[in-house]
């Protein structure tokens, strides 16, 4: 008899989401049997959710704002990436335990070796923001051998992850936004990434400095929004004549490692890439 995986994601709030939309796509690819349901969890109700969530029925779930690290607190078990980044995005629930993962980091670097077809090791890179978001992608660059620069709009938040790496042996830089080296040190970037959500629909306040000057043929630009996938920052870098990668490959990616760690399976991208290119064409 085909085992049903029964999986879903909690956040607050999650009308947002395309999670189901992927694992959905990619469990009828897989001919398995999978429902994926989202749960809007407020912070309040948090505790009590994953009181009962050992025995609840769910084989896993993704975590999604703001509890990636709230969730921590629960597990039975947590990976060494999910600790080094502070934070998880998956659970596996098994036999009444709970183990705690982080695929965001996975979901990037597999992104830009992938599909930029780029090596990161010993490259300059300037990460642009210091969230959560971006200590997934500090911790990618770094484990891939890059050089790393984190460019935030206040030194405090960008050195506490520089801080916190460093302590494992990789030494990262730090700036403002503001700092007059910016432009300098992004020039001589060869990958460029907004870790922030700036640009992405429904959220993001602020703006990112502007990069257009130091922007060159020789450098590929990320931007982990997805929302939408044609950001006003990678228009700029194409228009300079740069490579660039748009964020629905991280949520693929990120989405496959996870998938895995419930079902041993593993997803196809070109799938998952055509459903949400999809939903999104539909709003």
């Amino acid at each position: 008899m085909k085992r049903k995986y029964n999986l879903g994601i909690i956040g607050h709030p999650l009308g947002h989401t395309l999670s189901p939309v992927m694992h959905r796509a990619t469990a009828e690819s897989l001919g398995m049997e999978v429902s994926y349901d989202p749960f809007d969890v407020t912070p309040e109700d948090l505790p009590k959710f994953m009181a009962g969530l050992g025995h609840g029925g769910l084989d896993g779930l993704n975590v999604t704002v703001p509890h990636k690290l709230a969730v921590m607190e629960s597990m039975d078990e947590i990976s060494e990436e999910a600790e080094k980044i502070g934070a998880v995005n998956t659970i596996v629930v098994s036999d009444g335990r709970l183990s705690g993962h982080n695929t965001d980091a996975y979901g990037f670097i597999t992104s830009i070796t992938d599909n930029a077809k780029i090596d990161p090791s010993n490259q300059r890179t300037l990460v642009l923001g210091a969230g959560g978001a971006a200590r997934a992608v500090v911790w990618a660059m770094i484990k891939a051998g890059a050089r790393v620069t984190i460019a935030n709009r206040t030194e405090q938040k960008a050195a506490k992850i520089a801080d916190d790496f460093s302590a494992a042996g990789a030494p990262v830089d730090v700036m403002e936004f503001g700092s007059q080296l910016l432009a300098s040190v992004a020039k001589d970037s060869r990958i460029i990434i907004n870790a922030t959500s700036v640009g992405m629909k429904g959220g993001g306040e602020g703006a990112l400095p502007d990069l257009g000057p130091s922007l060159h043929e020789d450098q590929l630009v990320v931007d982990i929004v997805y929302r939408p996938l044609d950001t006003p920052l990678l228009q700029m870098a194409r228009q300079a004549g740069a490579a660039t990668l748009d964020g629905l490959w991280m949520l693929i990616h990120q989405g496959a490692g996870s998938f895995k760690l419930w079902t041993g399976q593993t997803p196809s991208p070109a799938v998952a890439r055509a459903a949400l290119e999809k939903a999104l064409r539909q709003g």
